[in-house]
C-alpha cells in the first residue's frame, strides 16, 4: 500500500495565507518601528517593552506557542526600532577612514541582527517528534547499508564503531556494514612517506573488518575527501537506505527501529537526522569544570535549532547519525563536494527537489569532542568556511526550488559563522575609541539609555527564554569570543576565495601526557593586553576632553564587558592533561556489587571499555585492590555481569566512592562496548538531567570565579613554561660558553 507523505505542521497552512500574515505583521512592525517619538517617549517605551518580556518569561508564557510568538514580535519590534534609529541617527561621515571603521561596526551589528532576526522566525515554533518505533515484519523492512567513513583516525577508535554497528537490533540479512578506509588508498598506501604508516593501519583495519564479518572498502584515491569516499562506496552497494556514521559516532543497538519507519510512512522522505551526542569535555568545557552540570554546547543546535528547522522541513544532514533513501541520493549525483560540508550542501539539493526530511530528536550515537583548542578550531574553522561556502557559491535565497521559509532556514545556518567577524570587530571598536579616539559610534549616553539598552536585554531576554534549556546565559559569547579572532581569517579567506578551503579531517582519539600551553594562546593574549592598555588612555582622555564624556562611558563599560568574557577565557588556552584511552561517560542507574558472600546495592556515576565508578554504602567496607563481581542493568532490561578490580576507595560522609577497572576487558570486548554505547536511554538521560540555568547574577558570579580558577592556571603554568624555557636557554649560554673556553685552551 502505498504510504502517503508526513503531515509536517508548516504544510497544513497555506504557503500563501502564511505569507500574507507574515507580511502583514512585517509592514505594522516596520511601519510602527521608524515613528519617531521625543527621547523620553522612547525610553519609556523600550523599557516597559523589555519590562513586558521580564513578565513573560516569570510567567513561562512562552511553554505555550502564542506566548512564544507574542514573545518574538515585541523582540523584534525593539530591535528593529534601534536599527532604525541607528541608520537614521548615528551613521555620521567625518572623515573617509573614520566613516569606513563606523561602516564596519554597523556592517557587524548587521550580520549579529539578520542571525538573530531571522532565528526568531525559524525558532518559532519547535517540533518535538514522538519516537516511531518500527515494529514490521522483518520481510518489510528496507535493507540498509551502513558506511563508516575513515582516513587517519586510530583503528581502535574504528573498531569501536564497528563493533556497535553489528550489535544494531536490525535482521542481519537485512543490514550490510562497510568500512570505508581513505587512509588506505593506493595514492597513500604508495607515498613515500605516508606510505608504511598508511599500510600498517589498513592492515589493522582489515583484520577488524574480517574479525566482524564485515565488509572493508577503499579505493585508488582519495578524490573529494569524504563525499568522495562515500560516493564510491554507493557504487558496490545496494541497500535501500543508508547509515552514515563518523567513525568515532558509535552507534546504539536501537538507531534503526527509530528511524527506518519513518521512511516506510513517507516515500517523499529523503533523511532522518538524529543528534550528534559527545561523551567527552571539549576543550572550554573541561577547562570550566561545566560539563555535567551545564548543557554542552551542541545542545544548542542539536535541541534547539534542528527541531525548529524540522518544524519548516528544513531539518539538514549533519555529516553522521543521518539515514539517507539512496534512491533520492543517486538522484542528485550523491553526496554533494562544492563545499567542504558536504552534508547542508547535498541537504539544500534534495529540499529543492521537494524531498522532505525528519529530525528525531534522541541521541543515538556517542562520538568525540575534539581534545585540544587548537583542533577544536581546526574543526569550527572547517564548519565555518563551509557553511560559508554554501552562503556564497550556492546561496539558499536564489535556490528556486527551496520554498521561502527553507531559505531562510538555510540562510540563518551560514549567516551564523560570520561571528568571527563580528566578535572580533566588537572587541576592537571600544579600544579603538579609547586609544586613538577614532569614533565609531556616534551616540549620546541618553540615546544608547533609550534605544540600545533594551535591544540588548530584549535580544539577551529573548535568547535565554527560547534556549534557556539548552544554553546557559554568557556561554554563547564566551564560545563565540575565544573563536572569533582565529575564525576571522578563516572567513575572510573564504570571502576573498571561495573555493579554496579543503577538507581537514578533525584528529580523535588523542590522549595528553601533561598539561601545556596552546600555540594558539599568543594572538588573545596580546589582543587582552592591548585592551588593558586602553584604560589608563581612558583615564586621561576623560580629564582633557569633557565634551567625549558620553563616548568615554559607553566605551569604557562596553570594554569592561569584552575584558570579564575574555578574563574567564584565560584558562581555556592552558590545556588539561587526557591520559586514558577511554574517556569515562556519565551514567545513572542501580548497581549491586558481590564482596565476599555479601551483595550490597549502590548508584553507578560512570563507566567505559575499561572500568566504572559507583558509590557503595559505608559500612559495605570495600578497599582498594579488592576483586569483586559487578553487576549492571541497562534500561532494556539485560544484565551485565563483569569481574572489577577496585582501584580507588574513598570514603565519603556515608558512602564509598569507588572506581575501578574491568579484569580482563578484552574477553569481554563485545559486552562492554554493547553495555556502554548500546542504550540510547542513557544518552537521553544525560540530556534530560536537571541543568535548569541559574539566575543571572549567580552566571555571573560563576564566570568570574571560573575566570579567577582559570587565570591562577594559566599565570602558573605561564611561570613554569617561562621558567623552563629560561632555564633551557641559560644551560645553552653555559655550554656554548664552556664549549669556547675548551676550544681557547
Amino acid at each position: 500500500m502505498q504510504s502517503a507523505p508526513i503531515s509536517n505542521p508548516v504544510d497544513r497552512l497555506s504557503s500563501g495565507m502564511l505569507k500574507i500574515g507574515f507580511a502583514v505583521c512585517g509592514l505594522f512592525i516596520l511601519y510602527m518601528s521608524q515613528l519617531r517619538i521625543a527621547l523620553d517617549q522612547q525610553f519609556i517605551l523600550g523599557w516597559g517593552l523589555v519590562a513586558l518580556l521580564f513578565v513573560i518569561r516569570m510567567t513561562n508564557l512562552t511553554e505555550k506557542q502564542f506566548g512564544r510568538v507574542f514573545l518574538v514580535l515585541i523582540a523584534s519590534f525593539i530591535s528593529i526600532r534601534y536599527f532604525v534609529w541607528r541608520v537614521q541617527d548615528t551613521l555620521i561621515y567625518i572623515d573617509p577612514l573614520e566613516f569606513f571603521l563606523v561602516a564596519i561596526l554597523f556592517l557587524a551589528e548587521v550580520d549579529v541582527f539578520l542571525v538573530h532576526f531571522v532565528g526568531m522566525f525559524t525558532n518559532i515554533w519547535p517540533l518535538n517528534r514522538k519516537d516511531q518505533l518500527v515494529d514490521l515484519p522483518d520481510n518489510e523492512l528496507p535493507t540498509v547499508d551502513i558506511f563508516i567513513p575513515t582516513y587517519t583516525e586510530p583503528a581502535e577508535v574504528v573498531k569501536i564503531t564497528a563493533t556497535a554497528c553489528t550489535q544494531i537490533n536490525y535482521p542481519k540479512d537485512k543490514l550490510n556494514i562497510h568500512i570505508l578506509d581513505d587512509g588506505g588508498t593506493e595514492q597513500r598506501c604508495d607515498h613515500p612517506s605516508l606510505g608504511a604508516v598508511s599500510r600498517h593501519r589498513a592492515r589493522q583495519l582489515k583484520k577488524v573488518a574480517g574479525d566482524l564479518g564485515i565488509s572493508y572498502i577503499t579505493r585508488p584515491k582519495n578524490e573529494h575527501a569524504k563525499a568522495g569516499n562515500i560516493n564510491h562506496a554507493m557504487k558496490t552497494t545496494y541497500g535501500e537506505l543508508i547509515l552514515i556514521l563518523d567513525c568515532d559516532h558509535v552507534p546504539t543497538n536501537d538507531i534503526l527501529r527509530r528511524t527506518v519507519g519513518w521512511f516506510i510512512k513517507d516515500p517523499k522522505l529523503y533523511l532522518v537526522q538524529t543528534p550528534h551526542f559527545f561523551i567527552n569535555p571539549d576543550p572550554v568545557e573541561k577547562t570550566l569544570g561545566c560539563f555535567h552540570s551545564a548543557p554542552s554546547e551542541g545542545e544548542m543546535f542539536y535541541r534547539g535549532n534542528q527541531p525548529a528547522n524540522d518544524f519548516w522541513n528544513s531539518a539538514f544532514f549533519c555529516g553522521s547519525a543521518g539515514v539517507l533513501r539512496r534512491t533520492f541520493l543517486d538522484e542528485v549525483g550523491g553526496i554533494s563536494g562544492d563545499t567542504i560540508t558536504e552534508d547542508a550542501e547535498t541537504s539544500i539539493k534534495l529540499h529543492a527537489k521537494g524531498y522532505n526530511s525528519v529530525y528525531v530528536s534522541r541521541p543515538m550515537v556517542c562520538g568525540l569532542s575534539a581534545e585540544t583548542f587548537s583542533d577544536f578550531i581546526i574543526q569550527r574553522s572547517r564548519w565555518c568556511q563551509g557553511m560559508l561556502q554554501i552562503g556564497l557559491l550556492k546561496n539558499p535565497m536564489l535556490n528556486k526550488g527551496l520554498k521561502f521559509y527553507q531559505k531562510l532556514c538555510y540562510s540563518s545556518s551560514y549567516l551564523y559563522w560570520f561571528f568571527g567577524f563580528a566578535r572580533f570587530i566588537f572587541f576592537v571598536a571600544p579600544t579603538l575609541f579609547l586609544s586613538t579616539g577614532i569614533q565609531l559610534y556616534h551616540a549620546s549616553l541618553e540615546q544608547v539609555t533609550a534605544y540600545a539598552l533594551p535591544h540588548l536585554f530584549a535580544s539577551f531576554l529573548m535568547m535565554s527564554m527560547l534556549f534557556g534549556k539548552y544554553r546557559w546565559p554568557l556561554f554563547s559569547e564566551l564560545y563565540e569570543t575565544v573563536q572569533s579572532i582565529f575564525l576571522l581569517p578563516a572567513t575572510l579567506g573564504v570571502i576573498q576565495n571561495p573555493r579554496a578551503p579543503s577538507f581537514i579531517v578533525t584528529p580523535k582519539g588523542a590522549t595528553l601526557t601533561k598539561d601545556f600551553l596552546s600555540p594558539l594562546a599568543p594572538p588573545f593574549y596580546i589582543m587582552i593586553l592591548i585592551m588593558l592598555s586602553s584604560l589608563p588612555a581612558a583615564i586621561f582622555k576623560w580629564h582633557d576632553n569633557p565634551q567625549l564624556h558620553d563616548g568615554i562611558i559607553i566605551c569604557t563599560s562596553w570594554l569592561m564587558i569584552n575584558l570579564c568574557i575574555a578574563y574567564v577565557s584565560l584558562g581555556i588556552f592552558w590545556e588539561k592533561h587526557q591520559v586514558r584511552n577511554y574517556h569515562r561517560a556519565w551514567a545513572s542507574g542501580p548497581i549491586r556489587v558481590q564482596v565476599g558472600d555479601v551483595t550490597w546495592s549502590g548508584s553507578l556515576t560512570d563507566f567505559s571499555l575499561t572500568g566504572l565508578g559507583f558509590h557503595l554504602p559505608a559500612q559495605s567496607g570495600i578497599t582498594k585492590g579488592q576483586t569483586i563481581m559487578a553487576r549492571v542493568k541497562n534500561s532494556q532490561g539485560e544484565d551485565f555481569l563483569l569481574p572489577f578490580k577496585v582501584v580507588r576507595a574513598t570514603p565519603k560522609g556515608d558512602e564509598i566512592i569507588v572506581g575501578g577497572e574491568f579484569k580482563d576487558p578484552e574477553a569481554h570486548y563485545q559486552e562492554l562496548v554493547h553495555l556502554v554505547y548500546g542504550d540510547s536511554q542513557r544518552w537521553m538521560d544525560f540530556w534530560n538531567r536537571d541543568t535548569k540555568p541559574p539566575s543571572l547574577l549567580k552566571v555571573f558570579v560563576d564566570f568570574l570565579r571560573l575566570g579567577m580558577k582559570g587565570a591562577r592556571q594559566t599565570t602558573r603554568g605561564m611561570f613554569v613554561y617561562f621558567r623552563n624555557k629560561a632555564y633551557l636557554f641559560l644551560k645553552h649560554l653555559w655550554i656554548t660558553a664552556l664549549r669556547r673556553q675548551h676550544e681557547i685552551k
